[in-house]
Protein backbone atom coordinates (compact mmCIF):
# COMPACT_ATOMS: atom_id res chain seq x y z
CA UNK A 1 0.00 0.00 0.00
CA UNK A 2 1.76 3.19 -0.70
CA UNK A 3 0.67 5.88 1.79
CA UNK A 4 1.81 8.73 -0.35
CA UNK A 5 -0.75 8.30 -2.36
CA UNK A 6 -3.55 8.14 -0.05
CA UNK A 7 -5.79 9.77 2.37
CA UNK A 8 -4.18 9.52 5.90
CA UNK A 9 -4.84 11.96 9.05
CA UNK A 10 -2.04 11.61 11.88
CA UNK A 11 -3.90 11.11 15.81
CA UNK A 12 -2.90 10.79 19.10
CA UNK A 13 -5.38 8.61 21.08
CA UNK A 14 -5.62 7.68 25.15
CA UNK A 15 -7.32 5.08 27.12
CA UNK A 16 -10.68 6.75 27.88
CA UNK A 17 -11.42 6.85 24.33
CA UNK A 18 -10.68 10.27 23.63
CA UNK A 19 -8.52 11.22 20.56
CA UNK A 20 -7.15 14.66 19.49
CA UNK A 21 -6.48 14.70 15.28
CA UNK A 22 -3.06 16.43 14.07
CA UNK A 23 -4.85 17.68 11.12
CA UNK A 24 -8.00 19.63 10.15
CA UNK A 25 -8.55 17.06 7.14
CA UNK A 26 -10.35 14.79 9.70
CA UNK A 27 -14.02 16.34 8.68
CA UNK A 28 -13.12 14.80 5.69
CA UNK A 29 -12.66 11.37 7.15
CA UNK A 30 -15.63 11.52 9.89
CA UNK A 31 -17.32 14.46 9.00
CA UNK A 32 -16.50 16.29 12.14
CA UNK A 33 -14.36 19.16 13.07
CA UNK A 34 -11.30 18.78 14.93
CA UNK A 35 -12.46 20.73 17.82
CA UNK A 36 -14.96 18.29 18.41
CA UNK A 37 -12.90 15.39 19.54
CA UNK A 38 -10.40 17.72 21.32
CA UNK A 39 -12.77 19.06 23.61
CA UNK A 40 -14.23 15.29 24.15
CA UNK A 41 -17.15 16.24 23.17
CA UNK A 42 -16.72 13.01 20.83
CA UNK A 43 -15.40 9.77 22.08
CA UNK A 44 -13.59 7.68 19.02
CA UNK A 45 -15.01 4.07 20.89
CA UNK A 46 -18.40 4.84 22.00
CA UNK A 47 -19.65 7.28 19.28
CA UNK A 48 -17.48 6.92 15.95
CA UNK A 49 -16.62 2.91 15.75
CA UNK A 50 -18.87 0.16 15.07
CA UNK A 51 -19.79 -1.42 18.17
CA UNK A 52 -19.76 -4.93 16.43
CA UNK A 53 -15.99 -3.97 15.72
CA UNK A 54 -14.81 -2.91 18.68
CA UNK A 55 -14.00 -6.32 20.60
CA UNK A 56 -11.64 -7.24 17.46
CA UNK A 57 -10.21 -3.62 17.73
CA UNK A 58 -9.34 -4.07 21.51
CA UNK A 59 -7.49 -7.94 21.29
CA UNK A 60 -5.17 -5.78 18.65
CA UNK A 61 -4.35 -3.47 21.11
CA UNK A 62 -4.26 -5.93 23.60
CA UNK A 63 -1.56 -8.10 21.90
CA UNK A 64 0.24 -5.08 21.47
CA UNK A 65 0.95 -4.24 24.61
CA UNK A 66 2.56 -7.70 25.62
CA UNK A 67 4.62 -7.29 22.60
CA UNK A 68 6.37 -4.92 20.83
CA UNK A 69 3.62 -2.30 21.37
CA UNK A 70 2.57 -1.40 17.45
CA UNK A 71 0.07 -3.06 15.56
CA UNK A 72 -2.02 -2.46 12.69
CA UNK A 73 -5.92 -3.15 12.73
CA UNK A 74 -8.67 -2.24 10.66
CA UNK A 75 -12.47 -1.35 11.24
CA UNK A 76 -15.35 0.73 10.49
CA UNK A 77 -16.59 4.11 11.70
CA UNK A 78 -20.05 5.86 10.76
CA UNK A 79 -19.42 9.34 9.38
CA UNK A 80 -21.70 12.13 11.47
CA UNK A 81 -23.81 11.68 7.60
CA UNK A 82 -24.76 8.43 9.08
CA UNK A 83 -21.81 6.62 5.67
CA UNK A 84 -19.94 3.99 6.63
CA UNK A 85 -16.08 3.89 6.07
CA UNK A 86 -13.64 1.52 6.61
CA UNK A 87 -10.34 2.36 8.43
CA UNK A 88 -6.83 0.93 9.00
CA UNK A 89 -5.42 2.13 11.83
CA UNK A 90 -1.24 1.75 12.11
CA UNK A 91 -0.10 2.61 15.72
CA UNK A 92 2.44 2.59 18.52
CA UNK A 93 1.57 2.50 21.92
CA UNK A 94 3.66 4.99 24.05
CA UNK A 95 4.00 3.61 28.14
CA UNK A 96 5.20 5.46 31.07
CA UNK A 97 8.00 4.41 33.35
CA UNK A 98 5.86 1.83 34.96
CA UNK A 99 5.10 0.11 31.44
CA UNK A 100 1.37 1.72 31.63
CA UNK A 101 -0.23 2.56 28.42
CA UNK A 102 -0.21 6.85 28.32
CA UNK A 103 -1.51 7.02 24.82
CA UNK A 104 -1.50 5.87 21.47
CA UNK A 105 -0.11 7.67 18.17
CA UNK A 106 -0.43 6.62 14.53
CA UNK A 107 -2.08 7.10 11.47
CA UNK A 108 -5.44 6.06 10.27
CA UNK A 109 -5.95 5.44 6.59
CA UNK A 110 -9.27 5.62 4.75
CA UNK A 111 -9.48 2.39 2.96
CA UNK A 112 -13.15 2.14 2.44
CA UNK A 113 -12.44 1.64 -1.32
CA UNK A 114 -10.26 -1.21 -1.13
CA UNK A 115 -12.94 -2.70 1.54
CA UNK A 116 -15.30 -2.48 -1.36
CA UNK A 117 -13.21 -3.33 -4.40
CA UNK A 118 -12.52 -6.30 -1.99
CA UNK A 119 -16.27 -7.28 -1.13
CA UNK A 120 -16.90 -7.33 -4.76
CA UNK A 121 -14.27 -9.37 -5.30
CA UNK A 122 -15.11 -11.62 -3.30
CA UNK A 123 -18.99 -11.97 -4.15
CA UNK A 124 -17.63 -12.46 -8.41
CA UNK A 125 -15.91 -15.19 -7.03
CA UNK A 126 -18.99 -17.01 -4.99
CA UNK A 127 -21.36 -16.23 -7.29
CA UNK A 128 -19.18 -17.52 -10.29
CA UNK A 129 -19.89 -21.13 -11.61
CA UNK A 130 -22.47 -23.08 -13.13
CA UNK A 131 -26.43 -22.94 -12.90
CA UNK A 132 -29.37 -25.51 -14.29
CA UNK A 133 -31.72 -23.26 -15.69
CA UNK A 134 -35.41 -24.07 -14.83
CA UNK A 135 -38.84 -22.53 -15.69
CA UNK A 136 -41.69 -22.39 -12.84
CA UNK A 137 -45.00 -20.72 -13.70
CA UNK A 138 -43.31 -19.08 -16.77
CA UNK A 139 -40.57 -17.30 -14.52
CA UNK A 140 -36.95 -18.63 -15.27
CA UNK A 141 -34.44 -18.97 -12.08
CA UNK A 142 -31.37 -20.60 -11.77
CA UNK A 143 -30.29 -23.47 -9.34
CA UNK A 144 -26.58 -23.93 -8.80
CA UNK A 145 -25.24 -27.24 -9.82
CA UNK A 146 -22.64 -28.07 -7.15
CA UNK A 147 -26.30 -28.21 -5.30
CA UNK A 148 -27.48 -30.69 -7.07
CA UNK A 149 -27.60 -34.18 -6.85
CA UNK A 150 -29.35 -35.38 -9.72
CA UNK A 151 -32.82 -34.79 -12.11
CA UNK A 152 -35.32 -37.22 -12.45
CA UNK A 153 -38.73 -37.75 -14.20
CA UNK A 154 -41.80 -36.94 -12.31
CA UNK A 155 -43.36 -40.18 -10.32
CA UNK A 156 -45.77 -40.62 -7.83
CA UNK A 157 -45.55 -38.88 -4.16
CA UNK A 158 -47.06 -40.29 -1.28
CA UNK A 159 -48.77 -37.73 0.13
CA UNK A 160 -47.96 -36.67 4.09
CA UNK A 161 -50.89 -35.79 6.37
CA UNK A 162 -50.40 -32.28 8.01
CA UNK A 163 -47.16 -31.62 6.02
CA UNK A 164 -46.53 -28.14 5.09
CA UNK A 165 -48.69 -26.49 2.05
CA UNK A 166 -45.53 -26.55 -0.07
CA UNK A 167 -44.68 -30.17 0.18
CA UNK A 168 -46.13 -32.59 -2.11
CA UNK A 169 -44.86 -35.86 -0.19
CA UNK A 170 -42.23 -38.31 0.19
CA UNK A 171 -40.61 -40.40 -3.14
CA UNK A 172 -38.22 -43.44 -2.60
CA UNK A 173 -35.20 -42.49 -4.20
CA UNK A 174 -33.06 -45.79 -5.05
CA UNK A 175 -33.84 -47.07 -0.78
CA UNK A 176 -33.74 -43.77 0.42
CA UNK A 177 -37.21 -41.64 0.96
CA UNK A 178 -37.23 -38.23 0.54
CA UNK A 179 -39.46 -35.23 0.58
CA UNK A 180 -40.49 -33.77 -2.39
CA UNK A 181 -41.17 -29.50 -2.72
CA UNK A 182 -43.32 -27.72 -5.42
CA UNK A 183 -41.10 -24.99 -6.18
CA UNK A 184 -43.80 -22.91 -7.35
CA UNK A 185 -45.65 -23.13 -3.93
CA UNK A 186 -42.22 -22.56 -2.45
CA UNK A 187 -41.76 -19.04 -3.69
CA UNK A 188 -45.43 -17.90 -3.33
CA UNK A 189 -46.00 -18.27 -7.26
CA UNK A 190 -49.61 -20.63 -6.34
CA UNK A 191 -49.53 -24.23 -7.39
CA UNK A 192 -48.70 -25.57 -10.65
CA UNK A 193 -50.15 -28.61 -12.74
CA UNK A 194 -47.72 -31.01 -14.04
CA UNK A 195 -46.55 -30.85 -17.44
CA UNK A 196 -44.65 -33.21 -20.29
CA UNK A 197 -41.86 -31.28 -19.05
CA UNK A 198 -42.41 -31.37 -15.34
CA UNK A 199 -39.41 -33.01 -12.95
CA UNK A 200 -37.77 -33.26 -10.16
CA UNK A 201 -34.42 -31.94 -9.48
CA UNK A 202 -33.17 -33.79 -6.52
CA UNK A 203 -30.56 -30.59 -4.10
CA UNK A 204 -28.80 -31.24 -1.03
CA UNK A 205 -29.22 -28.50 1.47
CA UNK A 206 -26.87 -27.75 3.98
CA UNK A 207 -28.68 -28.07 7.55
CA UNK A 208 -27.44 -27.10 10.81
CA UNK A 209 -26.28 -30.58 11.92
CA UNK A 210 -26.25 -32.54 8.61
CA UNK A 211 -26.85 -32.46 4.64
CA UNK A 212 -30.75 -33.21 3.67
CA UNK A 213 -31.65 -34.47 0.33
CA UNK A 214 -34.82 -32.90 -1.08
CA UNK A 215 -36.16 -32.84 -4.15
CA UNK A 216 -37.55 -30.05 -6.04
CA UNK A 217 -40.27 -29.77 -8.70
CA UNK A 218 -39.83 -27.82 -11.58
CA UNK A 219 -42.26 -26.96 -14.72
CA UNK A 220 -39.09 -27.84 -16.80
CA UNK A 221 -35.25 -27.84 -17.24
CA UNK A 222 -33.53 -26.30 -19.97
CA UNK A 223 -29.88 -26.30 -20.28
CA UNK A 224 -27.04 -26.39 -17.48
CA UNK A 225 -24.23 -23.09 -18.31
CA UNK A 226 -21.42 -21.11 -16.95
CA UNK A 227 -22.54 -17.67 -15.55
CA UNK A 228 -19.47 -15.20 -14.05
CA UNK A 229 -20.26 -13.13 -11.11
CA UNK A 230 -20.32 -9.62 -12.98
CA UNK A 231 -23.00 -11.00 -15.08
CA UNK A 232 -25.16 -11.19 -12.34
CA UNK A 233 -26.94 -8.42 -10.61
CA UNK A 234 -27.43 -8.16 -6.73
CA UNK A 235 -29.47 -5.48 -6.56
CA UNK A 236 -32.55 -8.02 -6.13
CA UNK A 237 -33.79 -6.01 -3.08
CA UNK A 238 -34.80 -3.26 -4.95
CA UNK A 239 -36.41 -5.49 -7.94
CA UNK A 240 -37.95 -7.73 -5.12
CA UNK A 241 -40.19 -6.14 -2.43
CA UNK A 242 -40.70 -9.60 -1.05
CA UNK A 243 -38.30 -11.57 1.76
CA UNK A 244 -35.72 -11.92 -0.78
CA UNK A 245 -32.98 -13.64 1.61
CA UNK A 246 -32.72 -16.92 -0.70
CA UNK A 247 -31.57 -14.92 -4.04
CA UNK A 248 -28.21 -14.88 -5.00
CA UNK A 249 -29.00 -12.14 -7.59
CA UNK A 250 -30.34 -11.52 -11.25
CA UNK A 251 -28.45 -12.72 -14.30
CA UNK A 252 -29.53 -11.86 -17.91
CA UNK A 253 -29.29 -14.63 -20.61
CA UNK A 254 -30.00 -14.24 -23.80
CA UNK A 255 -32.27 -11.30 -22.75
CA UNK A 256 -34.49 -13.44 -20.33
CA UNK A 257 -33.81 -12.49 -16.68
CA UNK A 258 -33.29 -15.70 -14.35
CA UNK A 259 -33.66 -14.92 -11.20
CA UNK A 260 -30.34 -17.52 -8.66
CA UNK A 261 -31.63 -19.67 -5.57
CA UNK A 262 -29.51 -19.84 -2.64
CA UNK A 263 -31.02 -23.47 -2.06
CA UNK A 264 -29.60 -23.40 1.43
CA UNK A 265 -31.18 -20.08 2.12
CA UNK A 266 -34.52 -21.29 0.51
CA UNK A 267 -35.08 -23.67 3.05
CA UNK A 268 -35.72 -22.81 6.87
CA UNK A 269 -34.32 -24.35 9.85
CA UNK A 270 -38.06 -25.87 10.55
CA UNK A 271 -38.51 -26.85 7.35
CA UNK A 272 -35.49 -28.98 6.95
CA UNK A 273 -36.60 -30.41 10.02
CA UNK A 274 -39.80 -31.65 9.21
CA UNK A 275 -38.42 -32.93 5.79
CA UNK A 276 -35.58 -34.93 7.57
CA UNK A 277 -36.15 -38.71 7.38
Amino acid sequence: MDLKNIFNVGYQGFPDGSVQFFSSRIIELTGYENEEFNNKSLNWIRDIMYQEDVPLATEALKAALKGDKTYTRSYRIRMKSGTEKWILELSQIMCNGEGKMECVTGTLIDITEEKYREREEARIGRLTGKYLLVSVQDQQYGIPIVKIKEIIRMVSVTSVPNAPHNVRGLINLRGNTISVVDLSLKLNLGSSEDTGRSCIVVVEIAGAASIVTVGVVVDSVSEAITIHGTEIEDTVGSIIAADNGFLLGIAKIREKPYILLDMDRLFSADDLLSMHT
